[in-house]
């Protein structure tokens, strides 16, 4: 059986990173009297929610994962609503409603392609997706017509073999879902591409 990855190509260019961090990070409007409140674990790099009512209201629209009362966001959530000033964060009784501040600070769990993974975050939910962070670099994807996706985020000139995405195909597959790449340039650009396996065997 001959296979071959079939391109479905949807380009995107919705910022250019670095413009993206300036306007994102350096046009943050002060909250002041922030009464939504998320607190940071440094050691895991997580936002951790323990108010009820925020909590119920986060998960409603697909932020974090429930982790008994508690909701756990991961590093782009947590970002991404810093960033809408959705939230303040806390840590160690200081609370912080700026995210350049925080990664001053905790500069560790920002790195490992956290800018092209929250580039392709925030890119989804300003479109209206329902976005859930699977795990580094992987989302599941609600599109509008209620088909769901499993999104994996590559930057340029990253390394990835033809197994390691037919693997992934294979996956989303199995699961009942499409699979999306997001390519993420070097300058910012970003391009989605939907992956299928194909069987060329005719009959």
């Amino acid at each position: 059986m001959d296979l071959v990855l079939d391109f479905n190509i949807s380009y995107i260019n919705p910022y250019n990173i670095i413009s993206m961090i300036t306007s994102l990070v350096g046009c943050i409007i002060v909250i002041q009297n922030c009464s939504k409140i998320i607190e940071f674990d440094p050691s895991k790099c997580v936002g951790i929610c323990s108010d009820r009512v925020l909590t119920n209201a986060l998960d409603r629209r697909w932020f974090g994962r429930k982790d008994g009362d508690k909701l756990i966001l991961s590093i782009e959530e947590l970002a991404y609503l810093l960033l809408k000033n959705q939230v303040c964060v806390s840590i160690n009784d200081k609370v912080y409603d700026d995210l350049s501040k925080l990664m001053d600070d905790y500069y560790s769990c920002f790195q490992r392609m956290f800018w092209p993974r929250l580039l392709v975050y925030n890119d989804l939910r300003d479109r209206g997706r329902r976005v859930r962070v699977l795990e580094d670099g992987k989302f599941l994807v609600k599109h509008k017509d209620n088909t769901l996706r499993l999104l994996v985020v590559l930057e340029e000139k990253q390394l990835i073999s033809t197994s390691q995405l037919l693997d992934l195909v294979r996956q989303a597959q199995r699961n009942g879902l499409i699979f999306i790449a997001a390519i993420v340039s070097l300058q910012g650009d970003l391009t989605y591409y939907e992956l299928n396996v194909i069987d060329l065997r005719r009959d």
